[in-house]
């Protein structure tokens, strides 16, 4: 056997694979051999069938099927001796490859075409890419604050029932004023008292001390038996009285602006006025509208690296290899037609990611940080490494169950990789920003969108 490879264009390979019949013949007799032990032919005994009969009948597939095994595997040996970093895998180079008879020649040659990756050497420095940087403004400051000031309450437990009180209750069924033997029953229910729709039940209740026990109809109070259900479930006899026992009174109230709130909101900072707390929720904001627009800006990103990073394409090859890869779910009509338009930006794009991520080991991603990544998903805010032996081993354990399924993983580590690279990119090239707010950025990008 006897492999040959010549330049035949810019990253393109032709490889010519000569086999002789020493080459295969040897597999080809197992074969048939084999072959002969499972024919069933009338007349003859299983693997007494005569060979001559055997190779009449079996030897062009059993030829083929060697032929198919000794060059794919010669192919692949010379790929890995010769170093061949390829796009995509060889193809049969339709214009050399001749058509043979098996049954007459025994010695055939074999010809393949080989796509190398093209050299690529990105400078950032040449690139620039226009952005927006969103900044809040004091009206959705304030928004925010008053946001964080209903989320964040001071709570506590007055003796007597409030208007806007949560309340914790027993309930039993009851009639003609008293509980009902065996009747219906509950324990630790929880109501607001903006459930109470009929104003007569609001006025029972309100100063009401903590501990009082009387008799009401939930119905009425509620509004309808529906709501009654809805509440106590379908258990519960809709149309009767209750006799109630307070056990709690909970008061949300709006906390006031003060180090105290400052601190609940921001734990790790010291923040001592108002001014201070606006400034960092201010901050806080930006970051997360950045967040939620980095996607944009990484494809703007993405449109800057394919225009600017130049390196030739085998395109007639590539064109070739997209619809084989597609296994017939495209024509070459489609190819040919959205070659430019739908494939050779992806393509590009592929072949400059690889090769930052070739001189960034640090952009591979780990299995440890797709498992982190994970915890982050489930239990936000948590801080993985201060938690206790036990409770990080539970934390593995609900991590390692997600992890099990391969396609989330998959997917789990193109998220990653989109957000490391994002990262990446927006410390080498040149971003330039334009402040604008929330309302005109989408305003921006709808106009961006119409232009295209």
């Amino acid at each position: 056997m006897n492999i040959t490879q010549t330049a035949k264009g810019e990253n393109l390979l032709s490889i010519k694979i000569s086999v002789e019949k020493a080459d295969y013949q040897e597999t080809v007799e197992k074969t048939l051999k084999q072959m002969r032990q499972r024919a069933n032919v009338p007349g003859f005994r299983p693997g007494m069938v005569p060979m001559g009969m055997i190779k009449k009948m079996y030897g062009a597939s059993a030829k083929m099927e060697a032929l198919n095994t000794v060059v794919s595997d010669s192919l692949n040996k010379h790929i890995v001796d010769n170093k061949l970093d390829l796009l995509g895998y060889p193809l049969s180079d339709t214009e050399l490859q001749q058509p043979a008879d098996l049954e007459k020649e025994d010695d055939l040659d074999f010809y393949f075409e080989a796509a190398l990756r093209p050299e690529i050497n990105v400078d950032f420095t040449n690139t620039m890419v226009d952005f927006y940087h969103i900044v809040p403004t004091d009206e959705e400051v304030d928004k925010v604050v008053e946001d964080l000031q209903q989320r964040n309450p001071n709570t506590s437990h007055p003796e007597t029932v409030g208007e806007n009180d949560r309340l914790e209750m027993k309930v039993r069924e009851a009639k003609d004023g008293k509980e009902v033997e065996g009747g219906f029953e509950k324990d630790g229910l929880y109501i607001h008292m903006d459930q109470i729709k009929d104003e007569g039940s609001r006025k029972q209740l309100i100063d009401k001390e903590v501990g009082s026990e009387f008799i009401i109809n939930l119905a009425k109070a509620f509004g309808s038996e529906e709501a009654v259900t809805k509440v106590l479930g379908n258990d519960a006899p809709a149309a009767s009285d209750y006799n109630i026992i307070i056990d709690d009174s909970i008061r949300d109230e709006k906390p006031e602006l003060d180090e105290d709130f400052f601190k609940k909101v921001f734990p790790k900072e010291e923040i001592k006025d108002l001014e201070a707390f606006k400034k960092a929720v201010k901050a806080e904001m930006e970051k997360q509208h950045e967040a939620e627009t980095d996607p944009i800006l990484f494809n703007k990103m993405i449109d800057e690296l394919v225009a600017a990073v130049k390196f030739e394409l085998p395109d007639a090859f590539m064109k070739r290899w997209l619809m084989d890869n597609s296994q017939g779910k495209i024509t070459a009509e489609d190819i040919e037609k959205n070659y430019e338009k739908d494939y050779v930006k992806g393509l590009r794009w592929q072949l400059i990611e690889d090769s930052i991520v070739k001189a960034n080991p640090e952009l591979i991603i780990k299995d440890e940080e797709v498992k982190d990544f994970v915890l982050k998903q489930i239990f936000p805010g948590i801080d993985y490494a201060t938690l206790e032996d036990d409770m990080k081993a539970n934390l593995d354990k609900i991590a390692a169950n997600y992890l099990k399924d391969e396609q989330q993983v998959n997917g789990l580590r193109n998220q990653l990789a989109d957000i490391k690279m994002t990262a990446f990119l927006k410390g080498k090239m040149n971003i330039n920003y334009t402040e604008t707010t929330a309302a005109d950025f989408v305003k921006k990008l709808e106009e961006e969108r119409k232009s295209k």
